[in-house]
């Protein structure tokens, strides 16, 4: 048996849930059986199972073998601060109190990482080292290395780079294989506490989930592993493995009331890591497929509807895609693409982000109740990357207004819940100390003018906002959901 492997035999099975129902006989014979000492008062002694003692060794062995893949990562940013009294109370009943000054400070993050090369390459979660000033990585052995950071916005994933070799690196399991009841195992530095070791099981897969992030935005996550291995904050980042130590996952999120473990934790796949991490390393950056489309379930009132059984519906089109130049239309069922059958929009998202941009594909759609063939060049899905950290196109001018934009694309349209008529950027990111946040900006706005001048690409916004300088103010149309109003952005004199 290789170190830190483990194959629960039908005896074993049969151990654990008696273990774990508190019954003491298996097949008739004791699993723990007390011995007294007649007439003293001293405490019990037990024999327990040798398979009981096997499951225990196995994770410790596996504790052993991945534990030195894994890293504390701590982050650091400067932020401005204001101090002082709130201009609203400043002249009553205080009489003429000096106005809230700014300070800065240092804001720090910390979190986990694991070991993928042994040439220094860790994944880790964007949200613990994106945007940071300061990146350092301690390794189990006490080492501790800068690092440069390597960023995919949209998956909430990260690679960091450190200048190290000869690492331990762990392996990453084919997640596609991963089912409910599989045993889960966490490491990471959960309030600081490194090698921290917890163990459950996969709970649940394809989780969808909307998770808020630290800009005041959130992030759409497709699919994530569901797990009871407890995770808590600092184990953003770190990994989720099987019962042989590959990695499944990277854990990204809790689901608690009180900020602390409550039984349900959300890994993102280890497919999706790999994916983004080859690119990530390779090119810098995540260059991924794009149709255009936003796309849905079949359910059953569906199903009956459309004379289809599995598929992707058509919710929406974008103008000006791959889509709508192959002549793909709302409510099309899309049942297959590039010769490969489509289950649901999962399957579809997933599939078209893998394919290699400017590939010819058939799509074949559902409508009407009879099949039809489309012919689909892929595009590029617009990188939604919110600082300059890579070779992106979509980043708005962050240094003037510390704001960050992006394309607005079918996938966006569908979840800001905006119709195909809405025109504009959408702010991906914005710097909380900057005057773009002061305004009022939030991620997630769709900017529709600067000062009265229509944008509906980043190149567009860019231009716009490329002459403003310290002390000037300008006027932009932004739409909130239904709601949409002028915002006045004054850029402060340096």
């Amino acid at each position: 048996m290789s170190k830190g492997v483990f194959k629960l035999t039908p005896q074993v099975a049969g151990v654990v849930s008696a273990a774990i129902l508190g019954v003491s006989l298996v097949g008739g014979a004791a699993l723990i059986a007390p011995k007294m000492q007649t007439g003293t008062a001293t405490a019990a002694t037990a024999t327990v199972a040798p398979e009981l003692l096997q499951l225990q060794n196995s994770f410790s062995a596996l504790a052993t073998q991945v534990e030195p893949s894994v890293v504390s990562i701590t982050a650091e940013r400067k932020v401005n601060v204001s101090s002082g009294i709130p201009d609203i109370f400043r002249n009553f009943p205080f009489g003429n109190v000096p106005a809230p000054r700014t300070r800065s400070r240092t804001q720090t993050v910390g979190g986990s990482g694991v070991i993928v090369r042994s040439d220094g390459y860790i994944l880790t979660n964007d949200h613990v080292v994106g945007g940071m000033d300061n990146v350092e990585v301690k390794l189990d052995d006490g080492r501790k290395f800068p690092g440069k950071v390597l960023r995919d916005y949209a998956t909430d994933l990260a690679v960091v780079k450190i200048d190290a070799t000869n690492l331990p690196a762990a392996t990453l399991a084919d997640s596609s294989k991963v089912k409910p009841g599989n045993w889960a195992i966490a490491i990471g530095s959960p309030f600081g506490l490194s090698n921290t070791l917890t163990v459950g099981v996969v709970s649940a897969l394809e989780r969808e989930n909307v998770i808020p992030d630290s800009q005041g935005g959130a992030r759409y996550y497709a699919s994530l592993i569901q797990t009871d291995a407890a995770i808590n904050p600092g184990n953003s980042g770190g990994p989720l493995l099987d019962i042989t130590g590959k990695v499944i996952g990277i854990n990204v999120m809790i689901e608690s009331p009180s900020g602390a473990n409550a039984g349900i934790g959300f890994a993102i796949p280890s497919n999706t890591a790999r994916f983004v991490m080859d690119q990530l390393i390779a090119k810098g950056k995540v260059v991924r497929g794009y149709l255009g489309v936003a796309p849905s379930d079949v359910e059953p009132a569906d199903a009956k509807r459309y004379k289809v059984e599995k598929g992707a519906i058509v919710s929406s089109v974008t103008d000006d895609t791959p889509a709508s130049k192959a002549g793909m239309q709302v409510e099309d069922v899309i049942v297959e693409f590039n010769g490969k059958p489509i289950k649901d929009a999962l399957s579809l998202r997933e599939m078209v982000a893998r394919t290699e941009p400017g590939t010819k594909a058939a799509v074949v759609v559902v409508r009407n109740g009879e099949r039809k063939t489309l012919n689909v060049t892929v595009g590029t899905f617009p990188d939604q990357n919110p600082s300059g950290d890579s070779e992106s196109t979509t980043v708005g001018n962050r240094e003037t207004l510390g704001v960050s934009v992006q394309s607005l694309t079918a996938d966006m349209r569908s979840q800001l819940g905006l119709g195909a008529n809405v025109k504009g950027v959408v702010v991906s990111d914005v710097d909380s100390s900057g005057p773009a946040a002061e305004a009022g900006l939030q991620q997630g706005d769709v900017i529709q003018k600067v000062d009265q001048k229509p944008v509906t690409t980043p190149a567009e916004f860019r231009t716009a906002v490329k002459n403003l300088k310290p002390g000037d103010t300008t006027i932009l149309v932004v739409r909130r959901k239904d709601s949409v109003r002028a915002v006045e952005v004054n850029i402060p004199r340096e």
